[in-house]
């Protein structure tokens, strides 16, 4: 990652307070990466409306209730469904399914994992750490500023992704829906992939190669997914330190209520990843 231009560089180190001069590398990423923050959320936003605009086409509430029922507990357990929590498995339950559907999911892992291996270890690849370091600028700083640009653009992703659904819900006219109760899944889906990226930071920060620091993030990703939906790692005393294990959308949408314990977690990975990036990024050997 290198600052926009060698005056925006200047500026930084100037003797601005540290956290103007992080803004002023979150807001030189999001220029450079602005093309891709748009892909990613119009994306998701297409996913999500296409999904609700589906439904009816598929045989609504019959058909995937049909389908629902010849799932196996195991795979009920990996796709996270409950259908025991209301009556039925309806079109709020199936769009509930859609936050943690493959696609979405895959789109927003990809995009930590990709904010952090191009924040970081690309920039240490292509030495255009170099010239954002040339100036006072602590190292901390670099890894705060990747850091709140890839947070600022998870909230943009997942507010695409809801605001989506709503469009295709009103143009399936799929009737009254508790529309709010997704937008709090939109906020634990912020929260997982703000874990996410907090992980991916850390392997990022002590890395020279992006393509390495990318394939080892997603192996992360995908490795802590998995053992979310071991039945031995699942109901150990330690499950709750896996950020996959608070990130239940049919459950918030059904309850209404997102659990402050999961979400604070979630936001703790992903302060804690941050923070030891930093560490890690300020004490590494650039040379």
């Amino acid at each position: 990652m290198a600052l926009s231009s060698r005056a925006t560089v200047g500026q930084a180190g100037s003797g601005r307070p540290s956290v103007v001069v992080v803004l002023l590398i979150a807001l030189s990423i999001f220029r450079r990466r602005r093309g891709s923050l748009l892909a990613f959320a119009g994306g998701a936003a297409f996913f999500q409306a296409l999904v609700a605009v589906s439904f009816p086409a598929i045989g609504g509430i019959e058909t995937v209730t049909s389908v629902i029922g010849t799932f196996p507990d195991g795979l009920r357990a990996l796709l996270k469904l409950a259908p025991n929590l209301q009556a039925g498995f309806g079109a709020q339950d199936y769009l509930a399914f859609t936050w943690f559907h493959p696609v979405f999911l895959g789109l927003g892992s990809a995009f930590v994992v990709g904010r952090a291996a191009g924040g970081l270890a690309e920039a240490v690849e292509r030495g255009s750490v170099y010239l954002t370091l040339s100036r006072p600028v602590p190292r901390w700083t670099l890894v705060a500023g990747v850091a709140l640009e890839m947070f600022a653009g998870l909230g943009v992703f997942v507010l695409a992704s809801w605001l989506g659904m709503v469009a295709g819900v009103a143009s399936a006219r799929l009737g009254p829906l508790p529309l709010d109760r997704y937008l709090l899944v939109a906020l634990a889906a912020w929260g997982l992939f703000a874990a996410l990226g907090g992980g991916s930071l850390v392997i990022s920060s002590v890395l020279s190669r992006a393509s390495l620091a990318g394939g080892l993030a997603a192996a992360w990703t995908l490795l802590s997914f998995v053992l979310d939906v071991i039945p031995a790692v699942y109901n150990s005393p330690l499950a709750w330190l896996n950020p996959w294990h608070h990130y239940f959308p049919q459950e918030i949408v059904a309850t209404g209520r997102l659990p402050a314990g999961g979400l604070l977690v979630l936001v703790a990975w992903a302060l804690a990843g941050t923070g030891a990036a930093a560490v890690l990024f300020s004490r590494r050997d650039l040379g």
